[in-house]
């Protein structure tokens, strides 16, 4: 690996980068690991690591050491943490509890952030920027400011400066370490660690190009155009550019931070987690990480989704099989659950010992069928993908996104509602799109029509029955036979008798034959039974003759 390139406007080398990887990797234990890689040694510091994180996961040691590296591996160690089917579930949680690097860029380097983006001046764009920002993350920090040109408050998420470097080498460093490794230790190969690095390099490019997450924006907008309760702020597409997002500024409270009535806490809980599905079973199209700090409650009643820098993508049988899932959790049928797992599959092993994985999908299944407010599909959905890697089966990336959505609008909806069961508020939603999938294009307002319709005939089936019987009873009740052309079926009827008994007796024929044939029965002809002879010449002749009739018949 190429280790002489700069990094942060040449503050920092590669070589000097990854000294400060390696050195926080020995500080935590790892240094035996670098040993194996065969990249350094260093016998004492390991041996000190080890004493000082001795009661410490090794999972929770590498989360110490992303945290202390800064915000571009935190930004890393948060989309692993998306993905229990790359690397281990215990792993996966504890990195969900990484701590982001909250650092406020300086003012001038966000200025020039700005200015580079548009190719002017920060004051020719707004008349007001606040220097300090209303929120801070790994990647960037969002200021509040006004437009100049039509005096709009806007909300501007602005990239952290140098930060696609600092990326860019920590990836190159990650790859290189991960070849080295599934290159000298055999038993990491099964990790499929350089595929890992490779996910997790395409993820971050697509979360630098703000471009992307404004056109993820105006889409949600767009399916729910006609749901005022749930929507993102609204973007402005002339000033969207790859390292600068300029939208409206949304004012509203954390979820956590409500403390509504009882009833309306259950509708926003249930509100969130239909907004997700829907997006999921309609469109194929879903927020990726609507966990709290990306969602708001504006107006009491109202759902904003912030930060659509991580979305997924549903294919018609991705969305298909989500619906599968939720009607065969509800059925409690482990083998329906296995099959659907395996038909989303992109591998599975030829050999897979298909009934013990039937048997693990059962043992999970048993732990969703517990109290109210425990039931957790998406914990269940991710459960399943880490049985899944297990056994050796490989997933598509959207279809872990998905779970883990679901994991977080549900985590969420429990925080407004704890009495939340998101199971039993998705059985009428999957029954819907069940139908839907029968009647392609079927709408809500058909479906309704066509129920009410039904319902009606339902009600009513009972007096008709009734009036029925009571006919029949009284000996009124009568039924009318009606034959077309009935002067010709006798003449059919002869036919096909006659037919049907030439059938028989040619068959009969060609069977004593053969018996006689084969018991040899004199007098003999030519060295054969005579009446053998006679007996296939005669079934010949009749054969072609009933043959004939039928042809000359058609």
């Amino acid at each position: 690996m190429s280790m002489n390139h700069s990094l942060h406007a040449g503050r920092l080398t590669a070589t000097s980068r990854f000294a400060v990887i390696a050195g926080k990797l020995i500080k935590y234990g790892f240094g035996s690991l670098l040993a194996q890689l065969g990249v350094s040694r260093f016998p004492w510091n390991c041996r000190r690591a080890c004493t000082l994180s001795k009661d410490m996961t090794p999972s929770a040691r590498l989360r110490r050491v992303i945290e202390e590296l800064g915000p571009a591996p935190v930004k890393i160690g948060q989309l692993l943490s998306m993905r229990p089917d790359l690397i281990p579930l215990e792993l996966c949680d504890e990195l969900k509890g990484l701590q982001e690097d909250v650092r406020r860029e300086r003012f001038e380097d966000v200025r020039a952030v700005v200015e580079e983006a548009y190719g002017t001046a920060l004051e020719n764009l707004f008349i007001e920027f606040e220097a300090e920002p209303v929120a801070a993350a790994s990647l960037s920090q969002v200021h509040r400011a006004r437009r100049k040109d039509t005096g709009a408050l806007v909300a501007v998420k602005v990239q952290r400066p140098g930060i696609r470097k600092i990326l860019a080498a920590d990836l190159e460093i990650m790859a290189f370490l991960a070849g080295l490794a599934n290159e000298r230790i055999i038993s990491l190969r099964t990790a499929r660690l350089p595929d890992i690095v490779a996910e997790v390099h395409k993820s971050i490019l697509r979360e630098l190009d703000f471009t992307n997450e404004a056109r993820s924006m105006l889409l949600f907008n767009q399916i729910f155009a006609e749901e005022p309760r749930v929507f993102a702020p609204d973007v402005h597409p002339d000033l969207a550019r790859e390292s600068v997002l300029v939208m409206s500024f949304v004012q509203g409270r954390r979820l956590d931070m409500f403390h509504g009535d009882p009833e309306t806490r259950r509708d926003l809980a249930l509100l969130g987690l239909n907004a997700t599905v829907r997006q999921m079973l309609e469109y194929g199209f879903f927020h990726a990480d609507p966990h709290l700090g990306n969602l708001k409650i504006v107006d009491e009643d109202k759902i904003c989704f912030f930060d659509f820098g991580m979305c997924g993508r549903l294919t018609p049988d991705m969305r298909s099989a989500l619906v599968d899932y939720i009607v065969a959790l509800a059925k409690n049928d482990p083998t329906r659950v296995a099959q659907v797992a395996m038909d989303m599959a992109v591998s599975v092993p030829p050999l897979m010992d298909e009934q013990r994985f039937e048997a693990d999908v059962m043992f999970i299944l048993e732990g969703m069928h517990v109290p109210l407010g425990e039931v957790n599909l998406g914990r269940f959905l991710l459960d399943l993908t880490n049985l899944c890697r297990d056994y050796g089966i490989f997933l598509r990336s959207d279809y872990i996104l998905m779970a883990r959505a679901l994991l977080s609008i549900e985590a969420a909806g429990r925080v407004v509602d704890p009495d939340f069961d998101s199971l039993e508020a998705l059985r009428p939603v999957a029954a819907r799109y069940s139908l839907r999938r029968m009647v392609p294009g079927l709408s809500d307002k058909t479906l309704l029509d066509n129920l009410e319709q039904r319902m009606d005939e339902l009600v009513n089936l009972p007096r008709r029955i009734t009036k029925l019987l009571d006919t029949a009873v009284a000996g009124k009740l009568s039924v009318e036979l009606h034959q077309s052309d009935f002067g010709h079926f006798p003449d059919q009827l002869r036919l096909i008798g006659n037919r049907l008994g030439g059938a028989l007796i040619t068959a009969a024929l060609i069977i004593g034959s053969t018996l006689v044939y084969i018991s040899d029965v004199g007098p003999h002809w030519n060295g054969v039974p005579a009446l053998g002879v006679a007996g296939f010449s005669v079934s010949g002749l009749l054969g072609v003759f009933l043959a004939w009739k039928m042809f000359r018949g058609t």
